[in-house]
């Protein structure tokens, strides 16, 4: 993990490379030599940060994590929250990495878009229980498939990773409205820092 003390911010948002079979066929499968030069490999997986109870909390949607959610107090598959600490440290210890990545200055959010922020992951996503959306994740990975109309439309009942985060964005008016599904965690990445609304701001690896 990087020395310094990370300091995180509402909507920031994590972009993580694991180092198991199912993260590197994600990111391989999904690059692109036309990217921004920190995403021509894509992360594996995504997670945003918000503000609840006066610490930062890691929101994300997965099956993968090992730890008991920080809000509901158990383990279980879909919308979860941790600390941002444990969940870098996960990726760190097996060889991975984390990039963050924060909205521009102009895009920074308010105290009031704060509050909805926490509202939406914890009251809406975590509190109702939504599960992970294991269909639309292997949709959005296709390069073509999702791009016609027979991609299904969002269900935000049932979300995987990118797909929760594109989902807050588009509400708190980050990005234009469309069907968040299409996005996998290096598309979403890409389009965010292709049009300026977010920008790299750190990594975490073993130091």
């Amino acid at each position: 993990m990087n020395c310094s003390d990370p300091e995180f911010q509402p909507l920031d948002i994590a972009a993580c490379y694991g180092t198991g079979l199912t993260a590197k066929t994600i990111s391989y499968g999904t690059a692109s030599f036309l990217a921004p030069h920190r995403l021509r490999i894509g992360p594996s997986h995504v997670a945003v940060l918000c503000r609840f109870q006066g610490n930062m909390v890691w929101i994300e949607s997965t099956t993968l994590c090992p730890h008991p959610c920080a809000i509901l107090g158990y383990q279980l598959d879909g919308c979860q929250a941790h600390l941002p600490e444990q969940r870098i440290r996960d990726y760190v210890a097996a060889g991975g990495r984390v990039d963050l990545y924060r909205l521009s200055p102009i895009d920074r959010l308010s105290e009031p878009e704060s509050e909805l922020l926490t509202k939406i992951l914890v009251k809406h996503f975590i509190g109702q229980r939504v599960t992970y959306d294991l269909g639309g994740a292997l949709l959005s990975g296709t390069r073509l498939f999702k791009r016609t109309q027979l991609l299904p439309q969002a269900d935000l009942n049932e979300l995987f990773c990118s797909e929760l985060v594109a989902a807050v964005l588009m509400r708190l008016g980050r990005m234009n409205r469309a069907n968040p599904t299409q996005f996998n965690p290096a598309s979403l990445l890409r389009q965010l820092v292709r049009q300026g609304t977010y920008q790299f701001e750190q990594r975490f690896r073993s130091c």
